[in-house]
């Protein structure tokens, strides 16, 4: 696997025997199948509708085989791909030394199958450009019905489903520090963006912002920070002459921050009015956080098995953390160390600590080469941002799981797809398509 160009992609190529009807009702369903698959994701409790989108779209892929899978042979950058690769296999070969096999047979086929799927059918199908604005505009879509859903049933006397739409406020808020990098688009140059200006990009995070204020979570507010920063860091490392608008989209950053500085300001008192009247919030809410004992028994179980793990799956321990959820005040169940690296030491030892944090790792210097070529900074931007909310979000819990994880997976294949499709990364006064740098070169 490689940086190198390629001419051939499944939306693009027809191979001997294949009809020209066949492929181009495979790209119809492809592109159906992944818009309704973003469209969705937001909502927790549609796992089997995405599910056979997921089918659907593989299905579609499948119709020109070898053109796909010499995408990803040739295309995927060799430290994403090694790393990627290494993290499916011990997952599941840690079924092997697991201490609860039929947890970690069940989160194989869930975040590992399921997970490998997604990132090939998005790195494959974002070989037509095109397909961008599209999905990300679906992604934004089906994030705000989940907002008008949740708004409904809150003005109903009866529930419109067994489960909140939403996933709750841990997912719901995660979800939404997965969306924050793609509106930067809103203020980002063509192709890539819509160019509108400061103002649209300042008034999208001051929505999104709101929806976290409903969610109650806190850290979520620190992850949009650090995407922010990210964002106009990244920005400030292009050349002058790098990318068209550039000045405007600093310009944008900073207005979005103020956005979200006011919404968390809101947030804070708003919290510590409903939770805590008449007494410090900060103080209270530190005194009653159980993380601290939750990841003290974390290293203790860790120290068990450094090497191995105990099998993957972020709740193979749960037997450990469950008698220490408090008795009272209804408080969901502990079951995991709620922490993501911890959750990864635990379940698949030092080697799968290492193995994550080189994927991410990977993943970043895949976006920082693409500030090189001013046709694609923005997807770099918008990349950087993604990993730095998702890590920054993960520290006090862990949502490398299930709608969350799929979607993570789906925007990295994507941004690293279209970073290297055939015409989508053309340089404004070059005669000819440049391929994106890779890690290989």
């Amino acid at each position: 696997m490689s940086g190198a160009p390629n001419n051939h992609s499944v939306t693009a190529s027809q191979t001997a025997g294949d009809s020209p009807a066949a492929l181009s009702a495979a790209r119809r369903v492809l592109v159906a199948a992944t818009l309704a698959f973003l469209f969705l994701a937001a909502f927790a409790s549609s796992a089997g509708l995405r599910a056979a989108m997921l089918l659907f779209a593989t299905a579609a892929i499948a119709v020109n085989w070898r053109d796909a899978f010499a995408q990803l042979r040739d295309q995927l950058p060799r430290g994403v791909g090694a790393a990627f690769l290494a993290w499916c296999l011990l997952a599941t070969i840690s079924l092997a030394w697991s201490v609860d096999p039929a947890q970690t047979r069940a989160e194989i086929k869930a975040e590992i199958v399921y997970g490998a799927m997604t990132f090939a059918v998005f790195f494959i199908a974002a070989s037509d450009p095109a397909r961008w604005r599209a999905w990300w505009i679906a992604l934004v879509a089906g994030t705000v019905a989940v907002i008008l859903v949740q708004l409904v049933q809150d003005a109903l006397p009866f529930m419109i489903a067994r489960h909140a739409m939403d996933g709750g406020p841990g997912p719901y808020s995660t979800h939404l520090v997965l969306v924050a990098p793609i509106l930067f688009a809103l203020a980002s140059p063509q192709p890539w963006g819509r160019a509108h200006g400061a103002w649209p990009l300042a008034i999208a995070f001051a929505l999104l912002g709101a929806a976290a204020w409903f969610t109650g979570n806190r850290i979520v507010w620190i992850a949009f920070a650090a995407q922010l920063l990210t964002g106009a860091l990244a920005s400030r490392w292009l050349p002058r002459n790098a990318a068209p608008g550039s000045r405007q989209f600093a310009r944008a950053i900073a207005l979005a921050t103020l956005a979200i500085a006011v919404a968390f300001a809101a947030s804070l008192i708003e919290r510590g009015e409903r939770n805590y009247p008449g007494q410090p919030s900060v103080t209270s809410t530190l005194e009653r956080d159980l993380r601290p004992r939750i990841w003290s028994v974390a290293w203790e179980k860790f120290r068990e098995a450094p090497w191995l793990g105990h099998g993957f799956g972020r709740e193979v321990l749960a037997d450990t953390f469950i008698p220490l959820t408090p008795a009272s005040d209804n408080h969901p169940q502990m079951r995991h160390a709620h922490n993501i690296f911890m959750d990864i030491a635990l379940q698949l030892g030092i080697p799968g600590l290492a193995i994550f944090v080189a994927l991410l790792a990977a993943l970043a210097r895949e976006y920082a080469l693409l500030l090189r070529a001013p046709a694609l900074a923005p997807i770099g931007i918008m990349g950087l941002a993604l990993i730095a909310g998702f890590v920054v979000k993960n520290q006090t819990d862990d949502f490398l799981h299930r709608h969350n994880a799929l979607v993570f997976w789906a925007l990295n294949a994507m941004l690293l797809g279209l970073a290297r499709a055939p015409g989508g990364t053309a340089i404004p006064g070059e005669a000819s398509p440049r391929p994106a740098p890779s890690a290989s070169e």
